[in-house]
């Protein structure tokens, strides 16, 4: 992205001001340009990798996955490929500076949104943007409320967050030209994704839950998603086409009509399309009848007529891997007293319990003894994960190949079916974002009394 800084004495090739003054810099490459004007103050305009923005605050280990794209190529013209969404519920944005990405989805929103009132304080706007009855320019901001957007700094408030109304010039710029950025194929022509998981250490709720999110970022060009390989992530396909009717691919998918996603691609729309801008919850009709009838026969026994508040709690590997920002984990300490609070505030019988993690169990039975209630299942300890950091790398090392396969059954049925008690209780709290939740408003859609998912991750 270009900034916008006052003409410095450093040598720098120069460009006329224009309405392409950015694209022409983006052809050309440098990182700095003065700009001429002919009427005015001369500028300079200098590029920063929108990556090199955010690299500071992630983590060492996720420091390879680029989740922004550089956009050295765009078409601000084109509407059928640039997306809105972003700006549904809005009717005012503010604008905390004057750059390359401000200036051009201020140029788009004033000339498709017209309903829609543009705030910006920095001046300079006003070389860029022509006078116009919605754009204000000033200090003199609408007061802060979930109908303004405030379009922050480079880093905003997190480098992920798209949630909210406060949210980085980056994210939302990116948010309207993914489309342009996936792929070099004419968007006309592609009908499909295909999705490939070829890492065996993927858990089944991460499968369903990218499946989902692309297919729901990608709903405008109306593509649709299918999942080839014998293995899908660590399960043999013919293990799940027990339980699941996972999409194949279609008769009609050809090179030229599917769009291939790199490990890239999933990154960067997450940034993107975080929380309630994309779907991560795949429909229940991938569960087959039969197994979800078993799943509810289990789960009348275990809750019956109870009024049970539902309790997820990930640990492991969300401990061992650091897991920043969305993703990150509330404690058991940290969730205590929200349980507490509604356990004497709505009168539950009991806690339903769903964790892979013993010392967790441990830690909730601790607090609330005989009011918890369980799914017999294997548990994993943080000690365990000397060697490794995640669980598929911890099932590789403790099972050889013979026993593998069985006991992966065996885990990820019993992972089903405590999930899906956790769908049947009245009420449910988590722990955070994790593709367990996901699973279980497959199951229920989210009808739920009281829902509350923890955040830590994102207060700051």
């Amino acid at each position: 992205m270009f900034e916008i800084n006052k003409k410095s004495d450093e040598e720098a090739p120069v460009l006329k001001h224009s309405d392409r003054v950015f694209h022409d810099a983006l052809a050309d490459g440098k990182r700095r340009y003065h700009v001429c004007r002919d009427f005015g103050e001369d500028y300079d305009i200098v590029y920063t990798k929108n990556f090199d923005y955010v690299l500071p605050m992630m983590p060492e280990s996720y420091r390879y996955i680029e989740v922004y794209w550089d956009f050295l190529k765009y078409d601000e013209s084109d509407m059928t490929s640039i997306v809105m969404d972003q700006f549904e519920t809005r009717k005012k944005v503010v604008f905390q500076e004057v750059n390359e990405y401000t200036i051009v989805i201020g140029r788009i929103l004033l000339r498709e949104r017209r309903d829609i009132e543009l705030f910006y304080v920095d001046e300079r706007i006003k070389w860029f943007l022509p006078e116009n009855e919605h754009l204000h320019v000033g200090d003199d901001l609408p007061e802060d409320t979930e109908e303004v957007l405030y379009v922050t700094q480079p880093l905003g408030y997190s480098y992920q967050n798209t949630t909210g109304n406060k949210i980085s010039v980056l994210a939302v710029f990116q948010s309207m030209f993914f489309l342009q950025a996936a792929t070099d194929k004419p968007l006309s022509a592609i009908k499909y994704i295909q999705m490939q998981f070829d890492s065996g250490l993927i858990g089944i709720g991460a499968i369903g839950s990218q499946t989902a999110r692309m297919e729901s970022i990608f709903k405008k060009a109306g593509w649709t998603a299918y999942i080839v390989g014998d293995y899908i992530g660590k399960y043999p396909r013919k293990m799940i086409d027990k339980f699941m009717n996972i999409p194949s691919k279609p008769q009609d998918a050809t090179e030229d009509n599917t769009l291939f996603p790199d490990y890239l691609l999933l990154p960067r729309l997450t940034v993107t399309y975080t929380g309630i801008r994309a779907n991560r919850v795949f429909d229940i009709s991938w569960f087959k009848d039969d197994f979800v009838s078993q799943l509810k026969e289990y789960a009348d026994g275990v809750i019956g007529d109870k009024k049970m508040l539902g309790v997820y709690i990930r640990g492991t590997d969300y401990i061992t891997t650091n897991m920043p920002g969305l993703g990150k984990q509330a404690t058991v300490g940290e969730m205590i007293p929200k349980i507490h609070e509604w356990m004497d505030m709505y009168g539950f019988d009991g806690i339903f319990l769903a964790t892979e993690d013993s010392g967790i169990l441990k830690e909730m039975r601790d607090e609330f003894g005989s009011l918890i209630r369980i799914v017999a299942q294997e548990r994993f300890s943080v000690d365990e994960f000397k060697t490794v950091k995640l669980i598929g790398e911890l099932e590789a090392e403790k099972y050889d190949a013979s026993e593998k396969e069985a006991h992966l059954e065996d885990l990820t049925v019993n992972y089903f079916y405590a999930m899906y008690v956790l769908s049947r209780c009245d009420s449910f709290i988590a722990s955070g974002t994790a593709n367990g939740v996901d699973i279980v408003n497959c199951f229920n859609n989210g009808a739920f009394d009281h829902y509350y998912l923890f955040t830590i991750g994102m207060n700051k």
